[in-house]
C-alpha cells in the first residue's frame, strides 16, 4: 500500500500555474530592463547633446546649428517622456506579476505542506501497523515455543 496524495492533481495544476506566472514575470522583467536601458541611453544622449549645445553657445557658432540642436533636444525630451511612461507601465506590470508569483508560490507551498503532513501521517500509520504485526509475530513465536 503506497502513499497516494489525494490532491496530487490540484498540486500539479497549481505548480503549472506558478510556472506560467514565473515565465510571465521573467518576460515582464526582461521588458522592463529593455525599456529602462532605452531610457538610460536616451537620457545619456540628451546629456551629451546639452553639453554639446553649451559648447556651441560658448563658441558662438552659427545660430542655425544652435536652433537645430535645440529642436533635436526638444524631440529627444518628448521621446524621453514617452519612454518614461512606458518604463512606468512596465514596472507596474512587473510588480503585479511579481505579486501574482508570490501568491502562486504560497498556494503551491500550502499544498506541498499538506502533502508532507499527509505523508508523515501515512508513515506513522504504516509504522503502527508494522509494529502491531511485529508484536503479533512475537506473541505467536512465544506461544509456539
Amino acid at each position: 500500500m503506497a502513499f497516494q496524495f489525494k490532491m496530487e492533481k490540484i498540486l500539479a495544476l497549481k505548480t503549472k500555474e506558478k510556472e506560467a506566472v514565473e515565465s510571465e514575470y521573467g518576460e515582464s522583467v526582461r521588458m522592463f530592463e529593455i525599456l529602462a536601458q532605452s531610457l538610460y541611453d536616451l537620457l545619456k544622449k540628451k546629456e551629451e547633446i546639452e553639453q554639446h549645445s553649451d559648447e556651441q553657445f560658448r563658441t558662438r557658432l552659427v545660430i542655425n546649428e544652435l536652433q537645430q540642436t535645440q529642436r533635436f533636444l526638444l524631440s529627444l525630451t518628448q521621446k524621453i517622456s514617452m519612454v518614461q511612461s512606458q518604463v512606468q507601465k512596465a514596472r507596474e506590470i512587473m510588480n503585479i506579476t511579481q505579486q501574482e508569483l508570490v501568491e502562486k508560490t504560497i498556494e503551491v507551498k500550502k499544498y506541498e505542506k499538506l502533502k508532507e503532513k499527509q505523508h508523515a501521517d501515512y508513515q506513522r500509520f504504516v509504522t503502527g501497523i508494522e509494529n502491531q504485526q511485529n508484536d503479533e509475530f512475537s506473541i505467536l513465536r512465544y506461544i509456539n515455543q
